[in-house]
């Protein structure tokens, strides 16, 4: 493994996620998790207790990221294929953060696509969690659709950050929009998505 992504997966990468707000116990949503270049720092950021559900529809990514998770030792990712099963692992148990990493763009999503996405997320999210995007590839149009979904649906901008972080195997950088679910601000009467 290169130094660099062996760095990323073992400290630096873990100190982000902890610095986004990934707490120990956390149960995250890692999506289109690929082969868990950030499912693994995020798995140590939320510890033993905590849980990585790392989805992704490629099963080739998620058998790779399965692999590694065993070559170091980590047993708190469960891999998933899609939304339904995420639905029926989680038993009725909320996430905590939800992770979009360079995923939620236009090349994978429509706009109805997208909305119906984040709000499938919301409904399993707890009382005050987060959600975190890379907007990496998105126009300002698709950016401003997100926010301003998230903000309907009763989250709000906590932080926007200016990062590197591993993406495609290398040192990128770029900045994150973390939002943070503030209770009682979503109605669903008002809601015209």
């Amino acid at each position: 493994m290169r130094d660099e992504l062996h760095r990323w997966l073992t400290r630096e990468g873990v100190r982000f996620f902890e610095r986004l707000g990934l707490q120990p116990g956390d149960r995250v949503l890692d999506f289109g998790c690929g082969d868990g270049v950030n499912s693994i720092p995020a798995s140590k950021a939320v510890g033993k207790h905590g849980v990585v559900y790392a989805l992704d529809r490629d099963r080739y990514s998620l058998k790779a990221l399965e692999d590694k998770a065993s070559e170091l030792g980590i047993q708190n990712i469960v891999t998933v294929r899609d939304m339904d099963r995420l639905e029926r692992v989680l038993r009725g148990e909320n996430l905590d953060a939800a992770l979009f990493f360079d995923v939620i763009h236009s090349y994978y999503f429509t706009q109805k696509q997208r909305t119906k996405l984040l709000t499938s997320v919301n409904e399993m999210m707890g009382e005050s969690g987060l959600i975190s995007i890379f907007p990496r590839h998105m126009e300002d149009y698709e950016i401003s659709t997100v926010s301003e979904t998230l903000h309907r649906l009763g989250f709000r901008l906590e932080n926007t950050q200016s990062v590197s972080l591993m993406h495609d195997g290398f040192t990128t950088t770029g900045s994150t929009m973390t939002f943070r679910k503030n209770p009682g601000m979503y109605n669903a009467e008002n809601e015209t998505l």
